[in-house]
């Protein structure tokens, strides 16, 4: 069996405001950040983050959270630097799993948002060859 991806749908709430929202907020953050403007860029990736959370479907979350908690947990409760307290190492960790589920999304947003350009441009897709079990 041969089967073509013609389109890659990570997106979980189909709505315009999402993608718009991240990517101004997204800006915003960059913007606040080069002018020295901390917590409006704070305020700003936390905005985009929520976004682009809501965007991408719970199923790719979850599986980018639990990457992101083993990475913590390797770099901040397994192999601690001498100067993090047990506390500062739990909340490093959840940071980090937080902070690597949002980017992981953003990041399969992207490329499914890239691969949906060239794919209908007709620049070919992907084609899986499946063999029958025996």
């Amino acid at each position: 069996m041969t089967y073509r991806i013609a389109r890659v749908d990570p997106f979980w709430w189909k709505t315009p405001a999402l993608p718009a929202i991240a990517a101004a907020a997204g800006a915003a953050a960059l913007f606040a950040a080069q002018s020295g403007r901390a917590p409006l860029a704070v305020i700003a990736a936390v905005a985009c983050g929520i976004a682009v959370f809501l965007a991408t479907k719970p199923a790719l979350s979850g599986v980018f959270a639990v990457f992101g908690l083993a990475g913590g947990v390797v770099t901040f409760l397994a192999a601690p630097s001498q100067g993090l307290s047990p506390l500062m190492r739990v909340l490093a960790t959840a940071g980090f799993s937080l902070f690597y589920m949002v980017l992981m999304d953003g990041v399969v947003l992207a490329v499914s948002l890239i691969y949906n350009f060239f794919s209908r441009a007709g620049f070919g897709s992907l084609r899986l060859d499946l063999e029958s079990p025996v």
